[in-house]
């Protein structure tokens, strides 16, 4: 009978057989962890269950780990330090929301359904629902090496669709590398010809620009890039007064902040008809270094990018330009 065994113990019969487990007290995908016993008459019954129990008791006594809990510890850590401060902006962003769809919730009793719930809420924001949970998944991922929760609830889960920032239309970028105004075109030239970030960009002076190469120190990844100067960067370089400081400047000298650069890019594409952010730009260079025959390396020499990264910016070339190289190499071989 059941009120036989002790504390935590539960029977389990299989196959003609009694098996012992102790519930642990701890939650998995929403499923008690139990860990087997052996046979209640054994010698080894009574070692293996004290020390079970001791664990558990401890556990019970230990401050209840909850999102937020989870959150300051994190922000408080090695890893979230390390982080580029761009990084960490956003990371607090969505780290903030994590709080607040989760509140009270242990840790260790969150699932992938928990999770799929609160992502299938913000539906309507892609983009914004791949941020989160990416940094919610970096969040677990450091708590499961922590061993604060044994499962990252968010493995599993796909990034939506459409929620990248997509590359510029070719009609879109050819209009900004001409653009009337020289701060918009000063600024597509550099995003475009080295295939770095916005905020890189913007801390460009003219003092890591030589004749042939700019000296590029990338802020998220810490990575020292040495990038040949496109001939088209060069020939715009060419038409902006060289200074001391930064190279992207207001019309009144100052140096560039990011959210005006992002507003004037913004703005230009809007009125061209395909609103796009600075990074589709980003995009635009590697599709156009993989189109020239740039191997995925030599691509991620100029982006500073990961070769994975390369791959999936890879898969948006465009399909059209792809089907005219193949048509022309198909005319040449029946020939």
């Amino acid at each position: 009978m059941p009120h036989d065994l002790p504390k935590y113990v539960k029977r389990v019969r299989s196959k003609g057989r009694e098996y012992l487990y102790f519930d642990t007290g701890k939650v998995v995908d929403g499923k008690r962890l139990m860990t087997r016993l052996p046979p209640l008459r054994s010698m080894e019954f009574g070692g293996s269950y004290a020390a079970l129990m001791g664990h558990r008791n401890r556990k019970t006594k230990a401050i209840l780990v909850t999102v937020p809990v989870l959150v300051d510890m994190y922000q408080r850590g090695a890893a979230y330090g390390a982080l580029a401060p761009s990084s960490r902006k956003l990371y607090d962003i969505y780290l903030r929301r994590l709080e607040r769809a989760l509140p009270t919730a242990p840790v260790n009793g969150i699932t992938r359904g928990d999770m799929r719930t609160v992502l299938d809420k913000m539906a309507a924001t892609p983009g914004a629902a791949n941020a989160f949970l990416r940094t919610s998944g970096a969040l677990f991922a450091w708590a499961v090496d922590r061993e604060h929760i044994a499962k990252n609830p968010c493995d599993g889960i796909m990034m939506m669709e459409g929620g990248e920032h997509e590359p510029w239309p070719q009609h879109v970028l050819r209009a900004v590398l001409a653009a009337e105004d020289p701060t918009v075109r000063l600024l597509a030239h550099l995003l475009y010809y080295t295939a770095q970030r916005l905020g890189d960009v913007l801390r460009m002076t003219w003092s890591d620009v030589a004749t042939d190469r700019v000296e590029v120190r990338q802020d998220k990844t810490k990575k020292r890039l040495s990038i040949p100067v496109h001939s088209a960067l060069s020939a715009e370089l060419a038409k902006h007064e060289r200074v001391e400081g930064a190279i992207c400047r207001t019309p009144r000298g100052a140096p560039l902040r990011d959210d005006n650069a992002r507003k004037m890019l913004k703005a230009f594409s809007a009125a061209a008809g395909a609103p796009s952010v600075p990074h589709g730009l980003r995009k635009n260079a590697v599709i156009a270094l993989l189109e020239a025959g740039c191997s995925t390396a030599e691509t991620a020499s100029v982006s500073g990018q990961s070769l994975q990264m390369v791959e999936h910016y890879a898969r948006q070339r465009n399909q059209s330009t792809l089907a005219d190289a193949a048509l022309a190499r198909w005319e040449v071989a029946g020939k």
